[in-house]
């Protein structure tokens, strides 16, 4: 089983940061990354640590924008383009950091994979996770591996 996390494609339309659980070729299970992020408190029966690694490297892309305004203040004013870029990116791989970690103790744990399943953070897809053989199947999968 592996876990993968990717953004979504479509910026029009804004769907959620989703990670993939496959669990055999045809069959995968999604986390919805976006829902962990924004509710921690149901990340912590999973575990305790992950819910203190994502607040702690939120701490710090929170220090990266302070320090960009100070250093645009103080060194020269387009250090605040670098640090706030930074601060961004760290941002949004938090984001997909904490279904990462809960897709991780689903694949490990029964009992994280049906709390998983039972909070709604965790639902059955129907993309397969690798491209199937044949070419029209290929075609009608919405996977992006």
């Amino acid at each position: 089983m592996a876990a993968h996390g990717y953004a979504a494609q479509d910026h029009a339309r804004s769907e959620p940061t989703t990670v993939r659980i496959a669990a055999t070729d045809d069959q995968t299970w999604a986390l919805d990354a976006d829902f962990l992020y924004e509710r921690l408190d149901r990340l912590k029966p999973v575990g305790k640590h992950y819910v203190h690694r994502i607040r702690l490297l939120d701490l710090m892309s929170d220090l990266l924008l302070v320090a960009g305004v100070l250093s645009a203040f103080f060194v020269a004013w387009w250090t605040i383009i670098p640090l706030v870029g930074f601060a961004c990116i760290q941002r949004v791989s938090n984001r997909r950091m904490a279904g990462e970690l809960a897709g991780e103790a689903a694949k490990e744990s029964t009992e994280a994979f049906l709390y998983l399943y039972n909070s709604g953070a965790l639902w059955l897809d129907n993309a397969p996770t690798r491209p199937a053989l044949n070419r029209a199947r290929r075609l009608r999968s919405r996977s992006l591996f």
